[in-house]
C-alpha cells in the first residue's frame, strides 16, 4: 500500500485547548468499522466539495505542539463561497473547512486512507478518515459532517505518533449557497494541478535549484519568483513546506525570535513557533523554510538541501530586508 498526509497552520498565543475531548470523538467500539480506501477518499472529495458550496458561520480552535513549545487560538469567521472566509474576531487562520484539491491529491498518494467507523464533532455525527504511515502508525484524522459533508476537525501527528496540530470547530451554522464550480474527481485522483516540467526547467536553465520531491514524501506543486527571490511549495497533503531562496550572504549572528541549531554539522537559525522558520546559507543563496509539519519533517528537508559551514560576518542587515519581503509570498494558495 503506497504512504499518503493535508494542511493547517496553528497560529495564535494563549492557554493550549488539549483537544477538547469532549467535542470530539470516535464512537466506542468503532475499530471493526473499517472501510475501503475509496470510500474514504470519496469523503474527502465530498469535504473538498462541501467547502466550496456551503456559507457558514462559527468558531474555531486551533492548536499547534513543537518542541518545548505550544500555541493555541480560538477564531470566530464567517464563510461564503463567493466572497472566501472573514475573520470576525481572533487571529486569521486558514479555514480548516475547506481541502484543497492539490493537497488532497497529494494525501490520496503520500498514505493509506480508511474510514475508521462513525464519530461526532460540535455535537455533529461525522465519519473519520484516518491517514496512515507504512508503518500502520496514525498521520492524519479528519472528521467529516454526515450532513453537509463538512470538514469539521483535523489533527496530524509526527512519525512517533505525538500530535502537532489539532484544528476543530466548537460551534458551527451551515447554510446551503448557490452553485460553485465542482472539484474534478480525476483532479484529485490523478495528482492534481503541478508545475509544468517545462516551467521547473526554465528555473533551472536560470540557475535556480528546483527540487520535485523532499523527504517525508513532500512534492513540488507551486513555484513562484518575485524579482531575485523564488518560492517553492511542497506538501505532502497534511502540511506544506514554503521554501524560499534568494541571492545574499548570511551574518555570524541571528536575527531575533531565532536561536543557533545545527542540521548535520552545518548551523541554521531556527524560530520555533508555529509556522516554523529556519534559515541557512548554501551554494551561494540564502535559504529560508516555513512549515507547519512535524519538526522531523522540516530538519529532514534542510538535511536534503544545499547548506555552508559556519558563515563569516557579513549581510545580516540585508538578509533581514529580504526575509521582509517574504510576507507576500507566504500562502502557496493565493
Amino acid at each position: 500500500m503506497t504512504r499518503r498526509r493535508l494542511l493547517v497552520v496553528a497560529v495564535g498565543a494563549g492557554v493550549v485547548l488539549a483537544g477538547l475531548p469532549a467535542l470530539a470523538t470516535v464512537d466506542a467500539g468503532s475499530a471493526g468499522a473499517e472501510s475501503s480506501e475509496a470510500h474514504a477518499l470519496a469523503l474527502l472529495e465530498r469535504a473538498a466539495q462541501a467547502g466550496r458550496r456551503l456559507s457558514y458561520t462559527g468558531t474555531q480552535y486551533v492548536a499547534s505542539w513543537r518542541q518545548d513549545s505550544s500555541e493555541s487560538a480560538l477564531v470566530e469567521l464567517s464563510h461564503d463561497p463567493s466572497t472566501g472566509s472573514v475573520v470576525r474576531s481572533g487571529e486569521p487562520v486558514s479555514a480548516i473547512a475547506t481541502l484543497d484539491p492539490r493537497m488532497l491529491a497529494r494525501l490520496s498518494v503520500s498514505y493509506a486512507l480508511a474510514v475508521k467507523g462513525p464519530g461526532r464533532c460540535t455535537g455533529r455525527a461525522a465519519s473519520i478518515v484516518e491517514a496512515r504511515r507504512d508503518d500502520g502508525r496514525v498521520a492524519g484524522r479528519f472528521w467529516v459532517d454526515r450532513e453537509t459533508g463538512m470538514l469539521l476537525r483535523r489533527e496530524v501527528f509526527d512519525q512517533d505518533g505525538e500530535r502537532v496540530r489539532s484544528s476543530a470547530f466548537v460551534d458551527l451554522d451551515v447554510r446551503p449557497a448557490a452553485a460553485a464550480a465542482p472539484v474534478p474527481a480525476m483532479a484529485v485522483r490523478t495528482g492534481g494541478e503541478r508545475p509544468s516540467e517545462a516551467a521547473v526547467e526554465r528555473l533551472r536553465a536560470d540557475g535556480w535549484l528546483v527540487p520535485q520531491v523532499l523527504p517525508d514524501r513532500f512534492r513540488l506543486f507551486q513555484t513562484r519568483r518575485n524579482g531575485d527571490v523564488l518560492h517553492l511549495a511542497y506538501t505532502d497533503g497534511l502540511s506544506t513546506l514554503s521554501l524560499f531562496a534568494q541571492e545574499g550572504e548570511l551574518g555570524s549572528e541571528p536575527m531575533e525570535g531565532f536561536g543557533t541549531e545545527h542540521v548535520d554539522g552545518r548551523p541554521v537559525w531556527v524560530r520555533r513557533a508555529a509556522p516554523e522558520r529556519v534559515v541557512w546559507a548554501g551554494a551561494g543563496r540564502v535559504w529560508t523554510l516555513v512549515s507547519d509539519a512535524p519538526e522531523d519533517a522540516v530538519l529532514a528537508a534542510v538535511a536534503a538541501l544545499p547548506r555552508d559551514a559556519a558563515p563569516d560576518d557579513g549581510l545580516r542587515s540585508r538578509l533581514s530586508r529580504g526575509l521582509g519581503r517574504l510576507g507576500g509570498m507566504l500562502n502557496p494558495f493565493g
